[in-house]
């Protein structure tokens, strides 16, 4: 075999390699996660174990304040985005003034029937219940998006992706089960302070309370004095709460299993794990099948006879 084709054969084998192993660590990955959705039983807020669960209910912004979508504006508890520009490879992230792409961490509630816990989306992976793809000319001033979602990329030098879990979305959760020592310290402080608000529309029963010096106001040192009685009765509140009230956090897991928020059934999901997991042994198994085909190529070129310069004379 010729250098040459020595040199082929290890661009194919690089390559086809290439194709293998990545069509393979999808078909493992997906079909490891098809597995999980469809062995984790079923859990309900109320009565679910610590640990990995799956839950599944309606997506809610805490305390009625929903996100917006950065490119949008879309009301949504979570988003994704990113802008990019066409290069001779293809898109690529650019810095705009929003930066190339974003991701939202705040936490939003899971609604089962009459129970909720929180749920932290950072480092989940996202079924969204709306994605948005359109196009544009400037990575300054994004244009708005056709709500048709249809819209063509010829053209257009930027493209604007942004994705959402909508209000009220019903979703279903793999992920980890517990209670979350930050998240009630935070429930307290907003149980107080809507207990102060509520007081201070009462502002008789606020002075008759907190008024020591009976001065007709309420100086610092009682209004500290209130805040102490308003913590004091939101602990109060949590304690007396049964146990399946109380403030839990749907997270991601500290193993290596993966963190699955989707907006979708589990069966569907389920479904699209499978399929993802078959289009990763497909690529595999065309890439084996290329890398063969193309060798063989190579030694059927390098072995075929070759006329010398006196036969081709005669001919």
């Amino acid at each position: 075999m010729h250098q040459a084709s020595i040199s082929y054969v290890f661009v194919i084998l690089s390559c086809g390699g290439a194709g293998i192993l990545t069509g393979l660590y999808i078909f493992f990955r997906r079909w490891r996660q098809q597995r999980l959705v469809e062995d984790t039983p079923a859990a309900r807020i109320r009565s679910a174990p610590a640990g990995y669960v799956r839950l599944s209910g309606r997506a809610k912004s805490i305390d009625g304040r929903p996100q917006f979508a950065p490119l949008t504006g879309r009301s949504c508890v979570w988003w994704t985005y990113r802008v990019e520009e066409r290069g001779n490879g293809g898109w690529r992230g650019v810095s705009v003034p929003l930066d190339d792409s974003g991701t939202s961490d705040q936490a939003f509630l899971l609604i089962d029937r009459s129970h909720q816990c929180l749920v932290e989306p950072e480092g989940a992976e996202v079924e969204p219940s709306d994605r948005k793809v359109w196009y544009g000319d400037s990575s300054d001033e994004v244009p708005v998006a056709l709500m048709s979602g249809l819209q063509f990329a010829v053209g257009r030098k930027y493209r604007y992706v942004e994705s959402i879990l909508s209000e009220d979305a019903e979703l279903s959760i793999l992920g980890e089960f517990r209670a979350s020592t930050g998240s009630i310290t935070n429930a307290l402080e907003d149980e107080a302070a809507a207990l102060l608000e509520k007081w201070k529309r009462d502002q008789p029963a606020l002075l008759a309370r907190f008024d020591a010096d009976h001065d007709g106001r309420i100086d610092a040192a009682e209004w500290e004095t209130a805040r102490a009685a308003a913590l004091a009765q939101a602990r109060h509140n949590t304690i007396e709460q049964a146990p399946e009230q109380r403030v839990c956090v749907l997270a991601k897991p500290h193993d290596s299993r993966p963190f699955l928020i989707a907006a979708t059934s589990a069966g569907q999901l389920a479904q699209t794990e499978r399929m993802r997991a078959m289009a990763g042994l497909a690529i595999a198994l065309l890439s084996l099948l290329g890398t063969c085909y193309a060798i063989a190529r190579v030694h059927s070129d390098s072995d075929s006879p070759q006329m010398s310069p006196e036969r081709v004379d005669q001919r």
